[in-house]
């Protein structure tokens, strides 16, 4: 509890500074989707933002994330049947809600903006059968709850029709009560692709 007292009182501080740059007093939304590589699966989701002024965003993005284990093994046999071997069937909800900052939008072109991201919010674990048929093994889920948090670089690159193209680079965290599939504790770096859609 410690540590997400730590968090939640750096997220705010992050948000007090950001709040208190000067910028052009603008409203309008943008949504869009994106899809990740984690250092433990990968991700697709989609995001909604609703940018204060040109350099500061309220952001919420839904993901679901599929986990994979480092010791899987994929195989065709000689009849060319494919298999899998220490499967993991493991799946993650992710709802996180947080604020993106382009500090420097004055100073660069306008189109190349690159600037900062935190976020923190719930995520839920799916975990089914690891050796089932894909409708057998939604049978019996077990589930379990965490926060998770997630920063980093925010590069956004508008496309002049209407919609921008955002990378991402970060890292994310979150432990879960008790060890799930192989572990207790989902964090590293990941690369997020997105494109996003203006509607001022």
């Amino acid at each position: 509890m410690i540590h997400i007292g730590k968090r939640l009182t750096l997220l705010l501080f992050f948000l007090s500074l950001v709040w208190a740059q000067p910028g052009e007093a603008v409203r309008y939304t943008t949504m869009g989707f994106d899809m990740e590589l984690l250092s433990y699966g990968g991700s697709v989701g989609g995001f909604y933002r609703y940018h204060t002024s040109e350099a500061l965003s309220l952001d919420i993005e839904l993901d679901w994330s599929l986990v994979e284990s480092n010791d899987t093994f994929n195989y065709v046999d000689n009849y060319g049947r494919a298999y899998s071997l220490n499967n993991r069937n493991l799946s993650f909800v992710k709802l996180m809600p947080g604020v993106t900052w382009l500090p420097f939008i004055d100073s660069m072109h306008s189109s190349f903006q690159v600037g900062s991201f935190i976020s923190a919010g719930p995520v839920w674990s799916l975990n089914t059968a690891d050796n089932e048929g894909f409708v057998e093994r939604w049978g019996k889920v077990e589930s379990d709850f965490a926060p998770i948090f997630r920063g980093g670089v925010h590069i956004r690159i508008l496309s002049g029709q209407g919609g921008s193209y955002t990378f991402r680079v970060g890292y994310d965290y979150a432990s879960f009560g008790r060890v799930i599939d192989e572990r207790q504790t989902y964090k590293g770096l990941f690369l997020q692709a997105g494109m996003e859609f203006i509607n001022r």
